[in-house]
Protein backbone atom coordinates (compact mmCIF):
# COMPACT_ATOMS: atom_id res chain seq x y z
CA UNK A 1 0.00 0.00 0.00
CA UNK A 2 1.21 3.24 -0.42
CA UNK A 3 0.24 6.43 1.06
CA UNK A 4 1.51 10.33 1.68
CA UNK A 5 3.29 10.37 4.84
CA UNK A 6 1.49 11.36 8.17
CA UNK A 7 4.38 14.39 8.70
CA UNK A 8 4.05 16.68 11.76
CA UNK A 9 5.14 20.55 11.90
CA UNK A 10 8.45 20.58 12.50
CA UNK A 11 11.09 23.45 11.35
CA UNK A 12 7.96 25.66 9.43
CA UNK A 13 6.92 25.66 6.49
CA UNK A 14 6.01 22.32 4.93
CA UNK A 15 5.03 20.38 7.34
CA UNK A 16 1.61 19.24 7.29
CA UNK A 17 0.47 17.53 4.27
CA UNK A 18 -3.06 17.53 2.47
CA UNK A 19 -4.27 13.11 2.69
CA UNK A 20 -7.15 12.61 -0.06
CA UNK A 21 -9.22 11.36 2.84
CA UNK A 22 -9.47 14.93 4.60
CA UNK A 23 -11.81 17.32 4.08
CA UNK A 24 -9.60 20.49 2.71
CA UNK A 25 -9.27 23.30 4.95
CA UNK A 26 -12.17 25.85 4.87
CA UNK A 27 -12.38 28.02 3.19
CA UNK A 28 -10.55 27.27 0.81
CA UNK A 29 -8.65 30.23 -1.33
CA UNK A 30 -9.97 31.36 -4.37
CA UNK A 31 -8.56 31.93 -7.40
CA UNK A 32 -10.32 33.27 -10.63
CA UNK A 33 -8.89 31.73 -13.63
CA UNK A 34 -8.71 34.55 -16.92
CA UNK A 35 -6.54 33.42 -20.01
CA UNK A 36 -4.25 37.19 -19.96
CA UNK A 37 -3.26 36.74 -16.29
CA UNK A 38 -2.00 33.88 -16.53
CA UNK A 39 1.39 34.71 -14.86
CA UNK A 40 -0.26 36.61 -11.87
CA UNK A 41 -2.37 33.27 -11.63
CA UNK A 42 0.57 31.18 -11.38
CA UNK A 43 2.49 32.84 -8.58
CA UNK A 44 -0.84 33.37 -6.61
CA UNK A 45 -1.45 29.40 -7.12
CA UNK A 46 2.21 28.26 -5.76
CA UNK A 47 1.69 31.07 -3.12
CA UNK A 48 -1.52 29.14 -2.16
CA UNK A 49 0.60 25.92 -2.21
CA UNK A 50 3.15 27.74 0.43
CA UNK A 51 0.83 28.90 2.46
CA UNK A 52 -1.05 25.60 2.99
CA UNK A 53 1.70 23.76 4.11
CA UNK A 54 1.28 21.31 0.73
CA UNK A 55 3.52 18.26 0.29
CA UNK A 56 5.46 19.87 -2.28
CA UNK A 57 9.21 20.13 -2.51
CA UNK A 58 12.01 21.40 -5.05
CA UNK A 59 14.44 18.90 -5.79
CA UNK A 60 17.23 20.13 -7.95
CA UNK A 61 14.97 21.15 -11.23
CA UNK A 62 12.06 18.93 -10.13
CA UNK A 63 8.90 19.06 -8.00
CA UNK A 64 8.84 16.16 -5.28
CA UNK A 65 6.39 15.13 -3.16
CA UNK A 66 7.05 12.22 -0.29
CA UNK A 67 5.48 8.84 -0.38
CA UNK A 68 5.53 5.92 1.69
CA UNK A 69 5.32 2.50 0.83
CA UNK A 70 3.70 0.62 3.62
CA UNK A 71 4.98 -3.14 4.79
CA UNK A 72 2.25 -5.70 5.09
CA UNK A 73 1.07 -5.19 8.71
CA UNK A 74 2.96 -8.83 9.93
CA UNK A 75 6.22 -7.49 8.85
CA UNK A 76 8.99 -5.96 10.93
CA UNK A 77 10.10 -3.73 8.18
CA UNK A 78 9.46 -0.10 8.45
CA UNK A 79 7.37 1.57 5.51
CA UNK A 80 9.80 2.84 2.66
CA UNK A 81 9.93 6.36 2.43
CA UNK A 82 10.74 7.46 -1.58
CA UNK A 83 10.14 11.15 -3.38
CA UNK A 84 8.22 10.91 -6.43
CA UNK A 85 8.40 13.72 -8.84
CA UNK A 86 5.27 15.46 -9.81
CA UNK A 87 4.25 15.05 -13.47
CA UNK A 88 1.37 17.36 -15.25
CA UNK A 89 -1.77 15.09 -14.06
CA UNK A 90 -0.17 14.60 -10.45
CA UNK A 91 0.29 18.61 -10.38
CA UNK A 92 -3.51 19.50 -11.44
CA UNK A 93 -4.76 16.72 -8.93
CA UNK A 94 -3.42 18.51 -5.84
CA UNK A 95 -4.06 22.28 -6.91
CA UNK A 96 -7.70 21.14 -7.36
CA UNK A 97 -7.94 19.49 -4.00
CA UNK A 98 -6.11 23.05 -2.29
CA UNK A 99 -7.58 25.79 -4.35
CA UNK A 100 -11.01 26.64 -5.71
CA UNK A 101 -11.02 27.33 -9.13
CA UNK A 102 -13.34 29.51 -10.79
CA UNK A 103 -13.84 30.72 -14.30
CA UNK A 104 -16.46 33.56 -15.97
CA UNK A 105 -19.35 31.89 -17.25
CA UNK A 106 -21.30 34.18 -19.58
CA UNK A 107 -23.84 31.79 -20.46
CA UNK A 108 -25.12 32.48 -16.34
CA UNK A 109 -23.22 35.85 -16.43
CA UNK A 110 -21.42 34.49 -13.03
CA UNK A 111 -18.19 32.67 -11.82
CA UNK A 112 -18.47 28.79 -11.89
CA UNK A 113 -16.52 26.09 -10.26
CA UNK A 114 -13.62 24.38 -12.05
CA UNK A 115 -10.82 21.80 -12.06
CA UNK A 116 -7.53 23.58 -12.30
CA UNK A 117 -6.72 24.44 -15.54
CA UNK A 118 -3.45 22.01 -17.58
CA UNK A 119 -2.08 25.21 -18.12
CA UNK A 120 -1.31 26.32 -14.92
CA UNK A 121 0.37 23.40 -13.70
CA UNK A 122 2.65 23.16 -16.64
CA UNK A 123 3.82 26.58 -15.91
CA UNK A 124 4.39 25.94 -12.33
CA UNK A 125 6.40 23.08 -13.86
CA UNK A 126 8.34 25.04 -16.46
CA UNK A 127 9.76 27.77 -13.67
CA UNK A 128 12.37 25.27 -12.22
CA UNK A 129 15.03 27.38 -10.22
CA UNK A 130 11.93 29.84 -9.84
CA UNK A 131 9.96 28.01 -7.32
CA UNK A 132 9.17 29.29 -3.92
CA UNK A 133 8.96 25.61 -2.85
CA UNK A 134 12.33 24.34 -0.23
CA UNK A 135 14.61 22.72 -1.55
CA UNK A 136 14.69 19.22 0.01
CA UNK A 137 18.11 17.02 0.63
CA UNK A 138 16.73 13.85 0.84
CA UNK A 139 14.27 11.59 3.52
CA UNK A 140 15.53 10.37 6.66
CA UNK A 141 13.44 7.63 8.69
CA UNK A 142 15.37 8.38 11.70
CA UNK A 143 16.75 11.08 14.03
CA UNK A 144 20.24 12.64 12.68
CA UNK A 145 22.81 15.14 13.13
CA UNK A 146 22.54 18.43 11.99
CA UNK A 147 26.34 19.49 10.52
CA UNK A 148 26.71 21.51 13.85
CA UNK A 149 26.26 18.54 16.09
CA UNK A 150 22.45 18.89 16.94
CA UNK A 151 20.22 16.05 16.67
CA UNK A 152 17.25 16.27 13.99
CA UNK A 153 14.54 14.58 16.07
CA UNK A 154 10.82 16.66 15.91
CA UNK A 155 9.85 14.49 12.25
CA UNK A 156 8.93 17.07 9.64
CA UNK A 157 10.79 19.22 7.62
CA UNK A 158 13.90 21.27 8.49
CA UNK A 159 14.91 24.02 6.71
CA UNK A 160 17.73 24.03 7.94
CA UNK A 161 19.28 21.05 6.47
CA UNK A 162 16.71 20.05 3.92
CA UNK A 163 16.17 16.89 5.42
CA UNK A 164 12.52 15.33 5.84
CA UNK A 165 12.34 13.21 9.12
CA UNK A 166 9.22 10.81 8.36
CA UNK A 167 8.58 7.75 10.92
CA UNK A 168 5.81 5.87 12.34
CA UNK A 169 8.27 4.67 15.14
CA UNK A 170 8.42 6.19 18.80
CA UNK A 171 11.74 7.87 19.18
CA UNK A 172 13.52 8.29 22.48
CA UNK A 173 15.61 11.79 23.08
CA UNK A 174 19.12 11.67 23.36
CA UNK A 175 21.08 12.92 25.46
CA UNK A 176 21.96 16.57 25.21
CA UNK A 177 25.83 16.29 26.58
CA UNK A 178 26.56 12.32 26.70
CA UNK A 179 29.59 11.64 29.02
CA UNK A 180 32.62 9.64 27.66
CA UNK A 181 31.28 6.72 29.49
CA UNK A 182 27.83 6.93 27.75
CA UNK A 183 29.64 7.12 24.21
CA UNK A 184 31.63 4.50 25.22
CA UNK A 185 28.59 1.98 26.51
CA UNK A 186 27.18 3.14 23.35
CA UNK A 187 29.99 2.21 20.99
CA UNK A 188 29.97 -1.34 22.84
CA UNK A 189 26.19 -1.90 22.31
CA UNK A 190 26.92 -1.40 18.52
CA UNK A 191 30.24 -3.59 18.63
CA UNK A 192 28.04 -6.55 20.32
CA UNK A 193 25.77 -6.33 17.18
CA UNK A 194 28.30 -7.48 14.96
CA UNK A 195 31.01 -9.70 16.78
CA UNK A 196 29.81 -13.03 15.01
CA UNK A 197 31.22 -11.41 11.91
CA UNK A 198 34.44 -13.01 10.93
CA UNK A 199 36.81 -9.99 10.55
CA UNK A 200 40.15 -10.57 9.49
CA UNK A 201 41.31 -7.97 11.87
CA UNK A 202 40.76 -4.98 14.22
CA UNK A 203 41.31 -2.57 11.66
CA UNK A 204 37.93 -4.27 9.69
CA UNK A 205 36.32 -4.11 12.61
CA UNK A 206 36.86 -0.33 12.98
CA UNK A 207 35.68 0.29 9.35
CA UNK A 208 32.52 -1.26 9.57
CA UNK A 209 31.80 0.86 13.18
CA UNK A 210 32.72 3.65 10.76
CA UNK A 211 29.97 2.52 8.36
CA UNK A 212 27.16 1.69 10.86
CA UNK A 213 27.73 5.76 12.06
CA UNK A 214 28.15 6.58 8.76
CA UNK A 215 24.54 5.43 7.48
CA UNK A 216 23.23 6.80 10.26
CA UNK A 217 24.21 10.38 10.00
CA UNK A 218 24.80 10.43 6.24
CA UNK A 219 21.95 12.50 5.38
CA UNK A 220 23.40 15.51 7.26
CA UNK A 221 26.94 14.87 6.04
CA UNK A 222 28.10 16.89 2.62
CA UNK A 223 29.69 13.28 1.18
CA UNK A 224 31.07 10.43 2.27
CA UNK A 225 33.00 7.36 1.34
CA UNK A 226 32.00 4.12 -0.50
CA UNK A 227 32.38 1.07 1.82
CA UNK A 228 33.44 -2.20 0.12
CA UNK A 229 33.02 -5.72 2.20
CA UNK A 230 34.74 -8.19 0.62
CA UNK A 231 35.59 -12.32 1.58
CA UNK A 232 37.64 -15.20 -0.05
CA UNK A 233 34.71 -17.22 -0.26
CA UNK A 234 30.71 -17.04 -0.74
CA UNK A 235 28.19 -16.92 1.99
CA UNK A 236 30.79 -15.14 4.53
CA UNK A 237 28.30 -13.00 5.17
CA UNK A 238 29.18 -9.65 3.22
CA UNK A 239 25.32 -9.02 2.43
CA UNK A 240 24.32 -9.08 5.97
CA UNK A 241 26.57 -7.01 7.28
CA UNK A 242 25.17 -4.46 4.86
CA UNK A 243 22.21 -4.94 5.27
CA UNK A 244 22.84 -4.17 9.70
CA UNK A 245 24.00 -0.45 7.89
CA UNK A 246 20.98 -0.46 5.70
CA UNK A 247 18.36 -1.12 8.74
CA UNK A 248 19.76 1.32 10.96
CA UNK A 249 19.63 3.89 7.78
CA UNK A 250 16.00 2.75 6.47
CA UNK A 251 14.60 0.39 8.52
CA UNK A 252 14.86 -2.04 5.48
CA UNK A 253 17.67 -4.16 4.17
CA UNK A 254 19.93 -2.82 1.46
CA UNK A 255 18.93 -1.47 -2.13
CA UNK A 256 20.80 -3.62 -4.31
CA UNK A 257 22.33 -2.95 -7.97
CA UNK A 258 24.17 -4.62 -10.52
CA UNK A 259 27.37 -4.02 -11.21
CA UNK A 260 27.51 -3.44 -15.17
CA UNK A 261 30.76 -2.44 -16.91
CA UNK A 262 29.14 0.18 -19.22
CA UNK A 263 29.67 3.53 -17.09
CA UNK A 264 26.59 4.98 -19.14
CA UNK A 265 24.71 1.73 -17.59
CA UNK A 266 26.02 2.43 -13.92
CA UNK A 267 24.98 6.50 -14.30
CA UNK A 268 21.10 5.15 -15.26
CA UNK A 269 21.08 3.23 -12.40
CA UNK A 270 22.55 5.02 -9.87
CA UNK A 271 20.53 8.07 -11.05
CA UNK A 272 17.50 6.66 -10.90
CA UNK A 273 17.80 5.71 -7.17
CA UNK A 274 18.72 9.09 -6.73
CA UNK A 275 15.77 10.41 -7.94
CA UNK A 276 13.61 8.90 -5.78
CA UNK A 277 15.61 10.09 -2.64
CA UNK A 278 17.32 6.23 -1.64
CA UNK A 279 19.56 7.28 1.29
CA UNK A 280 21.47 3.55 1.57
CA UNK A 281 22.60 1.99 -2.09
CA UNK A 282 24.71 -1.18 -2.43
CA UNK A 283 26.43 -2.68 -5.40
CA UNK A 284 25.87 -6.32 -5.23
CA UNK A 285 28.20 -8.95 -6.32
CA UNK A 286 30.86 -7.69 -8.43
CA UNK A 287 32.94 -9.66 -10.08
CA UNK A 288 35.23 -7.40 -12.09
CA UNK A 289 37.26 -4.61 -10.63
CA UNK A 290 35.01 -1.58 -10.06
CA UNK A 291 36.02 1.66 -11.55
CA UNK A 292 33.40 3.82 -12.47
CA UNK A 293 33.90 8.14 -13.20
CA UNK A 294 30.55 8.91 -12.40
CA UNK A 295 30.61 7.03 -8.73
CA UNK A 296 33.53 9.02 -7.92
CA UNK A 297 31.87 12.10 -8.51
CA UNK A 298 28.79 10.72 -6.49
CA UNK A 299 30.91 10.21 -3.64
CA UNK A 300 32.72 13.17 -3.43
CA UNK A 301 30.61 16.20 -4.59
CA UNK A 302 27.41 17.19 -3.04
CA UNK A 303 25.55 17.32 -6.34
CA UNK A 304 25.57 15.63 -9.69
CA UNK A 305 23.64 16.45 -12.48
CA UNK A 306 21.86 13.02 -13.81
CA UNK A 307 20.18 12.79 -17.09
CA UNK A 308 16.04 11.94 -16.56
CA UNK A 309 15.43 8.67 -18.46
CA UNK A 310 12.99 8.82 -21.51
CA UNK A 311 13.61 12.30 -21.81
CA UNK A 312 16.18 15.00 -22.97
CA UNK A 313 16.43 17.25 -20.19
CA UNK A 314 19.10 16.70 -17.15
CA UNK A 315 18.38 16.92 -13.34
CA UNK A 316 21.32 18.06 -10.39
CA UNK A 317 20.17 16.13 -7.33
CA UNK A 318 21.67 15.82 -4.19
CA UNK A 319 23.88 12.93 -3.60
CA UNK A 320 22.78 12.26 0.34
CA UNK A 321 23.32 8.54 0.19
CA UNK A 322 25.27 5.69 1.61
CA UNK A 323 27.14 3.74 -0.97
CA UNK A 324 28.37 0.26 -0.65
CA UNK A 325 30.10 -2.54 -2.55
CA UNK A 326 30.05 -6.21 -1.96
CA UNK A 327 32.06 -9.18 -3.45
CA UNK A 328 34.36 -11.76 -3.48
CA UNK A 329 37.81 -10.97 -3.66
CA UNK A 330 36.47 -7.62 -4.22
CA UNK A 331 38.17 -4.94 -6.01
CA UNK A 332 38.59 -0.89 -7.22
CA UNK A 333 40.50 0.83 -9.96
CA UNK A 334 41.35 3.80 -10.96
CA UNK A 335 40.57 7.06 -8.88
CA UNK A 336 38.01 5.22 -7.01
CA UNK A 337 40.24 3.24 -4.81
CA UNK A 338 40.83 6.94 -2.37
CA UNK A 339 37.26 6.45 -2.24
CA UNK A 340 36.83 3.43 -0.22
CA UNK A 341 36.49 2.16 3.46
CA UNK A 342 37.51 -1.73 3.31
CA UNK A 343 36.23 -4.00 5.29
CA UNK A 344 37.48 -7.69 4.56
CA UNK A 345 36.33 -11.01 6.18
CA UNK A 346 37.15 -14.53 6.22
CA UNK A 347 35.59 -17.42 7.74
CA UNK A 348 38.72 -19.35 7.36
CA UNK A 349 36.20 -22.48 6.27
CA UNK A 350 35.47 -24.19 2.91
CA UNK A 351 31.84 -23.59 3.40
CA UNK A 352 30.95 -20.64 5.32
CA UNK A 353 27.10 -20.75 4.66
CA UNK A 354 27.18 -23.85 6.81
CA UNK A 355 27.83 -21.83 9.81
CA UNK A 356 25.28 -21.93 12.60
CA UNK A 357 24.29 -18.84 15.02
CA UNK A 358 22.17 -18.16 17.99
CA UNK A 359 20.72 -15.21 16.52
CA UNK A 360 19.50 -13.93 12.92
CA UNK A 361 21.51 -10.79 13.13
CA UNK A 362 19.95 -8.77 10.70
CA UNK A 363 16.54 -9.81 12.81
CA UNK A 364 18.31 -8.03 15.92
CA UNK A 365 18.97 -5.24 13.79
CA UNK A 366 15.19 -4.74 12.62
CA UNK A 367 13.64 -5.54 16.00
CA UNK A 368 16.71 -3.18 18.10
CA UNK A 369 16.93 -0.43 15.43
CA UNK A 370 15.56 2.34 18.01
CA UNK A 371 18.09 1.53 20.80
CA UNK A 372 21.15 1.31 17.98
CA UNK A 373 20.12 4.22 15.99
CA UNK A 374 19.86 5.61 19.32
CA UNK A 375 23.31 4.27 20.56
CA UNK A 376 25.19 5.43 17.45
CA UNK A 377 23.55 9.18 17.92
CA UNK A 378 25.07 9.01 21.48
CA UNK A 379 28.51 8.04 20.43
CA UNK A 380 28.67 11.08 17.66
CA UNK A 381 27.03 13.46 19.98
CA UNK A 382 29.59 12.74 23.17
CA UNK A 383 32.26 13.01 20.08
CA UNK A 384 31.27 16.93 19.65
CA UNK A 385 30.32 17.63 22.95
CA UNK A 386 33.48 16.36 24.69
CA UNK A 387 35.18 18.44 22.26
CA UNK A 388 37.06 14.74 21.49
CA UNK A 389 40.32 14.78 19.30
CA UNK A 390 40.25 14.64 15.28
CA UNK A 391 42.36 12.26 13.28
CA UNK A 392 44.68 14.56 11.57
CA UNK A 393 45.32 14.67 8.65
CA UNK A 394 41.35 14.53 7.70
CA UNK A 395 40.55 12.29 4.14
CA UNK A 396 40.58 14.41 1.43
CA UNK A 397 37.29 15.20 0.08
CA UNK A 398 35.94 13.73 2.96
CA UNK A 399 36.83 15.78 5.34
CA UNK A 400 33.23 16.42 7.34
CA UNK A 401 32.84 12.83 8.03
CA UNK A 402 36.82 12.18 8.75
CA UNK A 403 36.46 14.87 11.55
CA UNK A 404 32.99 13.03 13.00
CA UNK A 405 32.28 9.43 11.63
CA UNK A 406 36.52 8.65 11.40
CA UNK A 407 37.35 10.45 14.64
CA UNK A 408 35.00 9.06 16.72
CA UNK A 409 35.60 5.57 16.23
CA UNK A 410 39.32 6.23 16.37
CA UNK A 411 38.37 8.13 19.75
CA UNK A 412 36.59 5.30 21.08
CA UNK A 413 38.15 1.76 19.66
CA UNK A 414 41.87 3.32 18.71
CA UNK A 415 41.82 2.06 15.38
CA UNK A 416 41.60 3.94 12.13
CA UNK A 417 38.58 3.21 10.01
CA UNK A 418 41.03 3.52 6.93
CA UNK A 419 43.73 1.17 7.94
CA UNK A 420 43.24 -0.23 5.68
CA UNK A 421 43.36 1.99 2.86
CA UNK A 422 46.65 0.66 1.58
CA UNK A 423 45.60 -2.64 0.85
CA UNK A 424 42.56 -1.36 -1.23
CA UNK A 425 45.45 0.86 -3.27
CA UNK A 426 47.56 -2.50 -3.57
CA UNK A 427 44.35 -4.07 -5.00
CA UNK A 428 44.23 -1.69 -7.56
CA UNK A 429 45.08 -3.78 -11.34
CA UNK A 430 45.31 -0.34 -12.99
CA UNK A 431 48.20 0.94 -10.53
CA UNK A 432 49.67 -2.92 -10.65
CA UNK A 433 49.61 -2.48 -14.69
CA UNK A 434 50.86 1.34 -14.28
CA UNK A 435 53.76 -0.13 -11.31
CA UNK A 436 54.58 -2.91 -13.73
CA UNK A 437 55.44 -0.69 -16.37
CA UNK A 438 57.43 2.03 -14.52
CA UNK A 439 59.94 -0.99 -13.33
CA UNK A 440 60.33 -2.25 -16.91
CA UNK A 441 60.81 0.76 -18.85
CA UNK A 442 64.06 2.22 -18.95
CA UNK A 443 65.56 5.04 -16.32
CA UNK A 444 68.91 5.77 -17.23
CA UNK A 445 68.12 7.82 -20.12
CA UNK A 446 65.35 9.70 -22.08
CA UNK A 447 63.37 7.94 -24.41
CA UNK A 448 60.46 8.67 -27.25
CA UNK A 449 57.25 6.73 -27.39
CA UNK A 450 58.47 5.53 -30.94
CA UNK A 451 62.12 4.32 -29.35
CA UNK A 452 60.50 1.79 -26.85
CA UNK A 453 58.11 0.79 -29.88
CA UNK A 454 61.44 -0.68 -32.13
CA UNK A 455 62.42 -2.15 -29.16
CA UNK A 456 59.42 -4.36 -28.41
CA UNK A 457 59.72 -4.96 -32.22
CA UNK A 458 62.87 -6.05 -32.82
CA UNK A 459 62.68 -8.16 -29.66
CA UNK A 460 59.68 -10.01 -31.07
CA UNK A 461 61.29 -10.59 -34.42
CA UNK A 462 63.88 -12.95 -32.09
CA UNK A 463 63.73 -16.36 -31.21
CA UNK A 464 61.78 -16.61 -27.78
CA UNK A 465 64.92 -18.26 -26.63
CA UNK A 466 67.10 -14.88 -27.12
CA UNK A 467 64.48 -12.17 -26.27
CA UNK A 468 65.69 -9.18 -23.79
CA UNK A 469 62.82 -7.66 -23.19
CA UNK A 470 59.87 -9.87 -22.07
CA UNK A 471 59.25 -7.91 -19.04
CA UNK A 472 58.81 -4.63 -20.64
CA UNK A 473 56.47 -6.49 -23.69
CA UNK A 474 54.24 -8.11 -20.45
CA UNK A 475 54.23 -4.80 -18.85
CA UNK A 476 52.65 -2.80 -21.98
CA UNK A 477 51.02 -6.07 -23.41
CA UNK A 478 47.41 -4.35 -23.03
CA UNK A 479 49.13 -1.48 -25.63
CA UNK A 480 50.02 -4.07 -28.05
CA UNK A 481 48.56 -5.33 -31.32
CA UNK A 482 48.08 -8.94 -32.34
CA UNK A 483 51.44 -8.90 -34.19
CA UNK A 484 53.26 -7.47 -30.44
CA UNK A 485 54.00 -4.27 -32.16
CA UNK A 486 53.38 -1.26 -29.55
CA UNK A 487 50.65 1.15 -30.57
CA UNK A 488 52.48 4.64 -29.66
CA UNK A 489 49.30 5.93 -29.78
CA UNK A 490 47.78 4.42 -26.54
CA UNK A 491 51.44 4.73 -25.46
CA UNK A 492 51.17 8.04 -25.36
CA UNK A 493 48.02 8.51 -23.91
CA UNK A 494 49.50 5.85 -21.22
CA UNK A 495 52.23 8.42 -20.45
CA UNK A 496 50.61 11.82 -20.34
CA UNK A 497 47.37 10.40 -18.10
CA UNK A 498 50.36 9.22 -15.61
CA UNK A 499 52.75 11.61 -15.86
CA UNK A 500 54.19 12.90 -12.17
CA UNK A 501 52.02 9.88 -10.51
CA UNK A 502 54.43 7.77 -7.62
CA UNK A 503 54.39 4.57 -7.36
CA UNK A 504 56.77 2.08 -5.67
CA UNK A 505 59.94 4.76 -5.86
CA UNK A 506 59.26 5.70 -9.87
CA UNK A 507 57.45 8.04 -11.51
CA UNK A 508 56.84 9.25 -15.51
CA UNK A 509 58.75 12.21 -16.32
CA UNK A 510 58.04 14.37 -19.24
CA UNK A 511 61.58 15.87 -20.23
CA UNK A 512 60.86 18.09 -23.04
CA UNK A 513 60.98 17.42 -26.85
CA UNK A 514 64.01 16.67 -29.22
CA UNK A 515 65.10 18.25 -32.39
CA UNK A 516 62.21 16.38 -34.41
CA UNK A 517 59.37 18.13 -31.98
CA UNK A 518 58.62 14.66 -29.84
CA UNK A 519 58.20 14.14 -26.85
CA UNK A 520 60.70 12.89 -24.72
CA UNK A 521 60.21 10.80 -21.84
CA UNK A 522 61.77 9.07 -18.58
CA UNK A 523 61.35 6.82 -15.26
CA UNK A 524 62.76 8.54 -12.37
CA UNK A 525 64.05 7.50 -9.01
CA UNK A 526 62.25 8.91 -5.85
CA UNK A 527 63.14 8.54 -2.50
CA UNK A 528 60.77 5.57 -1.34
CA UNK A 529 60.29 7.86 1.89
CA UNK A 530 58.26 9.80 -0.54
CA UNK A 531 54.02 8.68 -0.37
CA UNK A 532 51.19 8.82 -3.34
Amino acid sequence: MITRPNITPAYLPYAQPYEHEQTPPSPRPVIQYIDSELPKVVSKAMKALVESRAPIFARGTSLVRPVIIQQPQNSTLDGVAILVSFNKIALVEMLTEIIEWQRWDGRINDFKKIACPTVVAETILSRAGDWPFPQIKTVASAPTLRPDGTVISAKGFDTETGILFVSDRKWPPIPIEPTFGDAKASFNILRDLISTFPFVSEADHAATMSMLLTAIVRPALTSAPMFGVTAPTPGTGKSKLVDIAAILATGQPASVLSAPREEAEMQKQIGAMLMQGESFLTIDNIEHPLRSEFLCQVLTQSNVTVRVLGESRAMKLPTGATFCATGNSLRFAGDLTRRVVLICLDACTERPENRVFDNDVVKVALERRVELVNAGLTVLRAFVTQRAKKVKPPLGSFEEWSNLVRSAVTWLGGIDPLSSSDTVRDLDPERERTSAALQALPTDRTWTTSEISKIISRDTERHADFREHEVLSEALAEMLDRNGHLNTIRFGHFLKKHAGRIIDGRRISNRGKNRANVALWTIEKINSNITQ
